[in-house]
């Protein structure tokens, strides 16, 4: 049987990767771990993650919650450096 670590461990993704991509796309932890591993499948899959800590940054800053944005921010530079590159799909 499968644990949850094994599952994360699994996506290639960091469990504050995955609680982004929860947030920006209101789901739960095991369908965005899914989301999340099967974007980095795709050429576009990194530029579509790096798009959704940003999109949760601009909320963040926005709302006046800066020492939140302070963790999304560190995830960001933390992730551009573990899956740099990638297409841009909206860019055709």
């Amino acid at each position: 049987m499968l644990t949850l670590a094994d599952c994360i461990a699994f996506s290639d993704l960091l469990p504050e990767e995955i609680d982004e991509i929860c947030c920006h796309e209101r789901l739960g932890f095991m369908v965005a771990l899914t989301k999340g591993h099967s974007f980095l499948e795709r050429p576009w899959g990194p530029t579509a993650i790096r798009q959704m800590m940003r999109d949760n940054l601009t909320r963040l800053m926005r709302g006046g919650e800066l020492k939140r944005a302070v963790p999304t921010l560190e995830t960001y530079h933390r992730f551009q450096a573990r899956h740099p590159g990638g297409v841009e799909r909206r860019a055709a």
